[in-house]
């Protein structure tokens, strides 16, 4: 049996996609005048990516430190690169408060993860 096969992955994405988009919601649209629909945008890819690169593979085989790490790296980029693209040029600070602010709940998430979802796991 494999690290994954017993990740209810809908009950994990239904907590973190909350978690993320109202991160990005206050700190990117209430705060920094992103615009809402860029924010979701931005919010749906970085949940995908961070959710299969960071718990789904780093996550099981290295443990919570080095996804919480990934999550940042992953956070940064992805939401920088998205303000890039969507003409928001000097967003680097934007992005990392945001990314910064996501990590710290993402540690949380990793913990959960890892004592309800990947029990037979030893890391």
């Amino acid at each position: 049996m494999n690290e994954e096969s017993h990740v209810n992955h809908g009950l994990a994405i239904m907590i973190k996609a909350p978690m993320t988009f109202l991160v990005l919601w206050i700190v990117l649209s209430a705060i920094y005048n992103v615009s809402f629909v860029h924010s979701t945008i931005i919010g749906v890819i970085l949940i995908l990516v961070s959710y299969v690169a960071g718990d789904m593979m780093i996550l099981p085989k290295m443990g919570n430190m080095a996804a919480t790490t990934g999550d940042l790296v992953i956070g940064f980029l992805v939401i920088w690169g998205g303000l890039l693209l969507f003409g928001y040029g000097n967003s680097f600070g934007e992005a990392l408060l945001t990314g910064v602010i996501i990590t710290m709940g993402e540690y949380f998430f990793h913990s959960w993860l890892l004592n309800t979802q990947y029990t037979n796991m030893h890391v």
